[in-house]
């Protein structure tokens, strides 16, 4: 005897971007892992310091269906102090690790976080960048470096140059700011010259106080006993002050 069954179902009309799910496996212990299918994200979200580093392993993107998926992590506020590669960033679209102390970016984390759409590193405890991010021309699709400490001295001239070849990929160009040496501290690095990065105040003064000597006391020309140096001859030892040899009456001129 064959019976039928009939079954009745509602459709309901839900949106899109309210189905989610929520993943438990290899979830990092006390962060939040949720996939959303209406924009193939996968959003992994940990509270202020819970990360003491980044998680060595995150859940597989692409499970459960749709198939595709890309990470978006949120570690905003972790104690991280080091900054680390992960095979995981080929798979990211944001990285969002601001205020969490970082003191240090491996070379191979720079390399990698180029493949990130969106990576916040701003508010961290960063004082340098390394050089190859210029000589190997690494660029971002946008990046927040503002609120970092950088040492903006003379080896570090190249920054000014880079950060403005980011373009419109760097967030907040302006508020990107030199914390020493304190000559500069509070400069917008972007503002700043290849010269303002090198400029010696110390040796400036020095100069600056030779030319005010000049007008006050007459230089006698090494080597001669009476005759008075001429203006250029002093012009000449003012313009160069590697040519001021200390001694030990005084300042004693050396002819160039």
């Amino acid at each position: 005897m064959c019976v039928c069954v009939c079954v009745c179902v509602q459709l309901v009309n839900v949106n899109l971007n309210e189905l989610v799910c929520h993943v438990t496996a290899r979830c990092p212990q006390g962060c939040t892992c949720v996939k959303r299918p209406f924009n193939h994200s996968f959003e992994v979200s940990c509270p202020p310091a819970i990360l003491h580093s980044l998680p060595d392993r995150l859940p597989d993107p692409d499970r459960p269906a749709p198939r595709y998926g890309r990470f978006r992590l949120r570690f905003r506020g972790s104690l991280l102090s080091r900054l680390e590669s992960r095979a995981y960033f080929a798979n990211t679209s944001r990285l969002d690790v601001s205020n969490s102390g970082i003191e240090e970016v491996t070379d191979d984390a720079w390399r990698s976080l180029q493949t990130i759409d969106m990576v916040d590193l701003s508010h961290n405890r960063l004082t340098r960048l390394p050089p190859f991010l210029q000589s190997e021309n690494i660029t971002f699709r946008w990046i927040a470096l503002h609120g970092n400490p950088l040492n903006c001295d003379c080896g570090h001239a190249w920054y000014s140059t880079w950060l403005k070849s980011l373009g419109a990929a760097l967030h907040q160009p302006d508020s990107v700011k030199c914390r020493t040496p304190g000559r500069l501290e509070g400069q917008s690095v972007v503002s700043l010259d290849s010269a303002e990065f090198c400029r010696n105040p110390d040796l400036e003064r020095f100069v600056y106080a030779l030319k005010v000597r000049r007008l006050q006391c007459s230089f006698r020309q090494p080597g001669t006993t009476g005759r008075m140096a001429s203006q250029a001859e002093i012009g000449v030892w003012v313009q160069a002050p590697e040519a001021i040899l200390p001694g030990s009456g005084g300042i004693t001129p050396k002819k160039i």
